[in-house]
């Protein structure tokens, strides 16, 4: 998300389609992945589908690397307005709050340029943060160890015992496509797919 790769994070859909669907309690995660599959390949235009992927990150602070999910900055600009509306007390009214949510970019851009001309630091939190060092330090050590990426056959581990070796070996080919070719019927039906009736086949 953070390099605002579109294409990558489009192809990750379609690999996480699969491993919510091996997972028992991920099908809403499941159905989400296989919406915006069909979405961005059968049901918008070339142009459309294009602009769906690479507009689900925005970078509005600048610099490599350091775009964010939309949906956050989403987040991030209503907790402005909240702010904004807060502050009106009994000046509160519908036309008011209309004016203050169309003039909360520009006005978060003011104050940013006004901190920046004074000089003012960046508000930091409060809190302190441990030295990750020692962490780092024992993790390489467990590396060394247990040697995580030399092939050992019938590997297991004691603290989890029931993990699989391979997260899709729970994945039943023959339901997965009988999932599909049920919600590829609701979609010819027009049906919606936000509630996921996991059906005994």
């Amino acid at each position: 998300m953070k390099e605002g790769n579109g294409e990558r994070v489009a192809t990750l859909h379609k690999l996480l389609l699969l491993h919510f669907k091996a997972q028992p309690g991920f099908s809403a995660y499941a159905i989400e992945m296989l919406i915006n599959i069909i979405q961005n390949q059968v049901f918008l235009s070339e142009a459309e589908a294009h602009q769906c992927i690479w507009a689900s990150t925005a970078n509005w602070k600048g610099g490599s690397s350091k775009n964010i999910e939309i949906d956050l900055l989403q987040e991030i600009i209503n907790k402005t307005i909240k702010k904004s509306i807060y502050t009106m007390d009994a000046n509160k009214s519908d036309k008011a709050i209309e004016k203050a949510s169309r003039a909360s970019g520009g006005q978060q851009k003011i104050t940013e340029n006004f901190d920046t001309q004074v000089n003012r630091a960046k508000h930091s939190s409060s809190h302190s943060h441990r030295s990750a060092a020692a962490d780092g330090s024992k993790v390489m050590h467990d590396l060394r160890v247990v040697k995580p990426f030399n092939t050992e056959l019938h590997r297991m581990f004691d603290s989890f015992p029931d993990i699989q070796a391979d997260p899709l070996s729970t994945l039943n080919g023959t339901d997965f496509d009988k999932w599909l070719a049920r919600h590829h019927k609701n979609l010819l039906l027009d049906a919606p797919l936000a509630h996921d009736e996991e059906a005994d086949f």
